[in-house]
């Protein structure tokens, strides 16, 4: 009786090479689609910017999202009653629109949103806090003529 034996070569599984490379193109294509939506949300974002001429109204509930939305905003912590908040006003509402593109304006009333002003250790108004990719990069506190402000945005504009 003869006895055979079938030996096994060490050929490459070209099945799981294939299943492999299907994963890693599947993986791949799932990076590139999130990678895009971030582009795209990009994009919008500058546009937004671009078009935004007048200052805009933050809250507690959008603050954090909005200077993290955009490139560098310029925040004026106010209220009504301040008389210096109000001479300030139409200075940084002038300087948004000089800057389009570049700079946005917000505005956070302190008297209708403590939690932002106290967060931010906001005591004396008029406060101006520019924001540069969600970070406090430069503080003046008080009334400053517009010059002060145009050094101030002028330092971080990319």
């Amino acid at each position: 009786m003869l006895n055979y034996q079938i030996k096994k070569h060490n050929k490459p599984d070209h099945g799981s090479f294939l299943i492999q490379h299907k994963l890693e193109d599947e993986e791949l294509r799932i990076i590139n689609e999130k990678r895009m939506k971030k582009l795209q949300q990009v994009i919008k974002d500058k546009e937004l910017l671009k078009n935004k001429k007048e200052p805009l109204n933050l809250d507690d509930t959008t603050f954090f999202q909005t200077i993290n939305k955009f490139p560098l905003i310029l925040v004026d912590f106010w209220a009504p009653w301040c008389g210096p908040c109000r001479m300030m006003a139409p200075i940084i509402d002038q300087s948004g629109r000089d800057y389009q593109g570049k700079l946005l304006v917000g505005k956070l009333n302190v008297d209708e949103n403590p939690l932002i002003a106290s967060q931010l250790a906001i005591s004396s108004i008029p406060t101006l806090i520019l924001f540069k990719k969600g970070k406090a990069v430069n503080k003046v506190i008080g009334s400053v003529s517009r010059n002060r402000i145009d050094e101030m945005v002028k330092m971080h504009l990319e």
